[in-house]
């Protein structure tokens, strides 16, 4: 890795720009003069054009030198990087992935990443090209959720608090803690004002927005009351985690934005952009198949299904995930799993080859005694 690091530092060195837009300012400022002259004095118009072809001969040649030191060293940053890694990304890339009609999921996809990460002209821009049916009421939503986190960046707790009062019911259908943690941060902000002066004030805010809690959060509450105990010496206190937090904010910021997307129906996360880390995570995998396969001349040939097990962070794990133990294949919506009456689970094809596809055949458990009939069984959802 010593010589990418050398030649990254090099085009960090020599490929600024500057220069070069300088360079092209001083031949703007030479043609406009030139023009200036010309309009002024119309009789000059020859001597103006030979002062311009000789200047702008001497400003290309300047640019060009200029263009010389960045591109060679982007150059020799990119023969190093290539020399390193030498892999062809290609060799896992499917053409047919995103042939019509999914090539209109793919547009959908990249025009709901932009408008998530608040990027509203460029999706607009596509969303009109790509002809997407994207309501423009989810663009107005993002919007609202932006203007709120910037608040939050301004360590402005009221327009999230507010958007969680309107929400109230919503969010505790949902069991989320949200506007109580927002009001919980609100009163520790103003009780960590400098010279004591926000133990009043947080007291104050106690009393006025507490009491809507108090049957879910009496201990929390009581927590946040028994630092007044400890306000002169807080960061000896058992509270000192709870009112010094250092990404306490950061974490009110997150949990605001995982509700206000999981109630638009939405993951907190971009699917385009955990699709491609996911994919970034399985291409070394993914080449290495690849090539032991060309070497040994064969290919794989079940559709839409990887040829091995890609091991993927907790964090991509979004539904629980049950094998049948009789196939060892994964259930899916088409071969759910069904549970029979004595509590064993298999999958639903699995279920159908043990009656022999007679619903009102009876059959034996494969892991106790008990018989059942498949009519018998009834689904689960994990």
């Amino acid at each position: 890795m010593d010589a990418i690091v050398k030649e990254f530092n090099r085009l960090e060195k020599n490929g600024s720009f500057d220069k070069y837009i300088e360079d092209v300012d001083q031949l703007i400022a030479l043609l406009q003069r030139a023009r200036n002259t010309i309009d002024a004095a119309p009789q000059s118009r020859r001597e103006q054009l030979a002062i311009l072809k000789s200047g702008c001969t001497e400003w290309t040649h300047k640019i060009a030198e200029s263009q010389k030191e960045i591109y060679g060293a982007l150059s020799k940053y990119a023969k190093a990087l290539d020399k390193k890694f030498k892999v062809d990304i290609e060799a896992a890339y499917n053409p047919n992935a995103f042939s019509k009609p999914a090539d209109k999921l793919l547009d959908r996809a990249v025009a709901m990443h932009l408008i998530r990460e608040g990027q509203f002209q460029v999706a607009d821009r596509l969303i009109q090209e790509a002809n997407l049916d994207i309501p423009g009421t989810l663009e107005q939503e993002f919007m609202d959720m932006y203007r709120i986190l910037e608040s939050l960046k301004q360590k402005d707790l009221r327009p999230a608090i507010e958007w969680a009062a309107s929400k109230r019911d919503k969010l505790a259908q949902s069991g989320s803690n949200l506007e109580f943690n927002l009001h919980s941060l609100q009163f520790v902000h103003l009780f960590t004002y400098p010279n004591g002066t926000g133990t009043r004030l947080a007291l104050e805010y106690a009393r006025e927005n507490f009491a809507v809690f108090g049957d879910r959060y009496l201990a929390d509450i009581s927590k946040l009351m028994c630092a007044f105990l400890f306000q002169s010496n807080l960061q000896a206190s058992p509270y000192a985690s709870t009112f010094l937090s250092p990404s306490a904010w950061d974490d009110v910021a997150h949990s605001f934005t995982k509700e206000f997307c999981s109630l638009l129906g939405l993951s907190p996360d971009s699917p385009l952009y955990l699709a491609a880390l996911a994919g970034a995570i399985a291409l070394p995998t993914l080449l290495k198949m690849g090539s032991i396969m060309r070497e040994k001349q064969t290919e794989w040939s079940s559709e839409n299904e990887l040829p091995v097990e890609i091991p993927l962070p907790p964090s991509f794990q979004f539904h629980a995930i049950f094998v049948c133990p009789v196939s060892k294949e994964q259930t899916t919506d088409e071969n759910p799993p069904m549970m029979m009456p004595c509590g064993h689970i298999v999958a639903k094809d699995s279920l159908a080859r043990m009656s022999k596809g007679n619903p009102n055949q009876r059959f034996k458990c494969p892991y106790c005694p008990n018989e059942s009939i498949p009519n018998q069984a009834i689904r689960v959802y994990f």
